[in-house]
């Protein structure tokens, strides 16, 4: 006799990591489990199973991927085999549907809003070719708190303003960067002035008027979307030009002046998609290199250990492009010495070209002899030439785009712990984002649209570089860094993506769950303890309670779990993916349950 009740099932949150755990659950459940019966209840508040906020299909297209085609794919190559004949690829995908060659489509960028449909489409899929035994309920409602008891999980809704219950056996945390939210933002007050999350791109900057001045706190991938949305989402056009370059013509709804600025006041070096095709091998930054440079100490140490190890790669990267157009033999076989004597032979035969140096990949200055710094417009014009000569034929973008190639090498390593808490520590404050910006830029149209606008006096970066920002009245006042420059803001938007430095900048689901003692703060114990300040997972993505018990019914996978692991990267089915863990798992303790209860009979 079967239990009653079916096995319940909560996925919160059904972007593409909550449609990849779903899809390996399904397939899970068709193959490996036809005697029981499965209840799959989906909360995604945005109303896109399989999208989620960030790809919904209702965005603008101008907001463009900075993933190339080629490498979305919601399907992935393992057993159980999916529960559809009709998987394929977004390029495969994209192509029947536009009726466009594979070829000339997959080192391109798309919309996130074309993504969106692909994903959605996927969901359906899913839907329409679900085994019997499983039932799926979708609820477009928040999840604002969740309770472990003793046999089972409690998921409360916000529903209208009041709290209803469902209770599951297991849940899967898939909530992306909604888990989080800035901690600062709670504090301010702003009358309508301040704006602190940029989408839906359109509804939320639409209160902005025209001719307005506006400030935006960040300058990396949604700073782009935030100008796109208030130029050409205002009826503004973009026209390339014969030349190769894009002129903008304004409709006049667009506001008089955008003040982009961050701490570092550096824009991300762009990409086109033909970048990364080809697998690369490393020549000096490999495992066994790591290991055996840490090999005498107790802990493996960023700076030490790993961090050589880059610059070397970074070195080698540059010269084995710039030694070509001489044709200098640059052979070194894996050889660190041999790499450093022939750098130094090419320079006593070649004076004039520029001597790498790795620090300048962080500074606002070009690659050539003389070491003069640019000012913010000289160095995007600097970084959007080199982006079209590609890394095959400009040394700094080879350099700036070797972090890419390394890091799989490196979340190995990361993960989990891996390093000492001390560099741990180091690493995040001091390299993450400066990584981030040279290696994971925007599609290299989004950069030269930056630069028209630029061109064209709307983007003004008179305050880039760290200013002083104050509230008065109901304008903002901003200072620049020097004290050289003053002027006043009528709107400031927050356009960095919300991420979890402490328990403090936990969202409401999260810091309920923490209260309840379901999760705890993920603490780096190695030499010097580093509390990293994301949710704490053990290596099968179950979330870690309080106590340090590791929690059989509730699991984490993706973007809150940046810390334990790195780079979750959003649309990867492979990278970090505890998809197909959680959802053989599932299937584990569904067996269990059921054959507990039949030895009660």
């Amino acid at each position: 006799m079967a239990p009653i009740t079916p096995y319940k099932i909560a996925i919160v949150g059904l972007g593409p990591k909550g449609l990849y755990a779903l899809e390996r659950l399904l397939s899970q459940i068709k193959y490996n489990s036809r005697d029981i019966s499965f209840e799959i209840n989906i909360y995604e508040k945005s109303g896109f199973p399989g999208a989620g906020f960030i790809y919904q299909p209702n965005q603008p297209d101008y907001l463009l991927m900075n993933y190339p085609n080629r490498k979305i794919n919601a399907w992935v190559d393992e057993v159980p085999k999916s529960t559809t004949s009709e998987a394929v690829s977004f390029v495969e995908w994209l192509s029947r549907k536009e009726g466009i060659d594979i070829y000339k489509l997959e080192n391109g960028y798309s919309s996130r809003k074309t993504v969106g449909d692909y994903l959605v489409h996927c969901f359906n899929l899913l839907l329409r070719n679900k085994p019997d035994n499983a039932k799926i309920n979708i609820y477009h409602n928040e999840v604002r708190d969740i309770v472990n008891y003793e046999n089972g999980v409690g998921i409360y809704l916000n529903e209208n303003g009041s709290s209803h219950k469902i209770f599951v056996n297991e849940v899967l945390l898939t909530t992306g960067h909604s888990s989080f939210k800035s901690g600062k933002r709670n504090d301010i007050s702003c009358n309508g002035t301040f704006i602190p999350f940029v989408y839906p791109v359109e509804e939320n900057l639409a209160a902005i008027s025209e001719r307005s001045h506006v400030g935006i706190k960040g300058m990396g991938l949604t700073f782009i979307d935030a100008v796109l949305g208030l130029t050409e989402g205002r009826g503004g056009r973009f026209e390339l030009l014969a030349n190769g370059n894009y002129k903008y013509y304004p409709s006049g709804k667009e506001p008089s002046k955008i003040f982009p600025f961050s701490r570092s006041g550096m824009l991300m070096v762009p990409r086109t998609g033909i970048e990364n095709k080809i697998r690369y091998t490393p020549k000096f930054f490999t495992l066994e290199n790591i290991f055996k440079a840490s090999l005498s100490e107790n802990y493996i140490h960023f700076i030490r250990h790993i961090l050589p190890l880059y610059v070397a790669e970074t070195r080698y990267r540059y010269y084995s492009v710039i030694t070509k157009k001489y044709s200098f033999d640059f052979e070194v076989n894996n050889d660190l010495e041999k790499m450093e004597f022939l750098i130094k032979a090419f320079h006593q035969r070649y004076p004039n070209e520029y001597k790498f140096v790795f620090g300048d990949l962080f500074k606002t200055r070009a690659f050539v002899k003389e070491k003069s710094k640019l000012n913010p417009v000289d160095y995007l014009n600097y970084i959007v030439q080199e982006c079209k000569k590609g890394s095959h034929s400009s040394g700094f973008m080879a350099a700036a785009l070797t972090w890419g190639d390394l890091s799989e090498i490196f979340n190995r390593v990361f993960s989990f712990s891996g390093l000492s808490g001390d560099s741990h520590f180091v690493f995040d404050k001091k390299y993450r984002s400066k990584l981030n910006r040279i290696s994971y830029g925007p599609p290299l149209a989004n950069m030269e649209k930056v630069l028209s606008l630029v061109q064209s006096g709307i983007i003004d970066f008179s305050y880039c570089i760290d200013p002083t920002v104050v509230k008065k009245d109901k304008n903002w006042e901003i200072l620049s860094l020097d004290g050289r420059n003053r002027g006043h803001l009528n709107v400031l938007i927050d356009a960095r993506i919300p991420t979890a430095q402490s328990t403090r900048d936990w969202g409401p689901l999260f810091t309920n769950m923490r209260q309840h003692g379901i999760l705890r703060s993920y603490v780096n114990h190695n030499d010097k303890s580093y509390d990293v300040g994301c949710p704490e997972i053990d290596r099968q993505g179950k979330a870690i309670s309080a106590d340090g018990e590791s929690l059989k019914n509730i699991s984490i996978y993706g973007t809150p779990t940046e810390g334990v692991v790195y780079d979750n990267d959003t649309l990867s089915r492979k990278r970090n993916n505890f998809a197909s863990i959680w959802a053989t798992l599932v299937l584990e303790n569904a067996s269990q349950e059921e054959m507990n209860f039949s030895n009660k009979l």
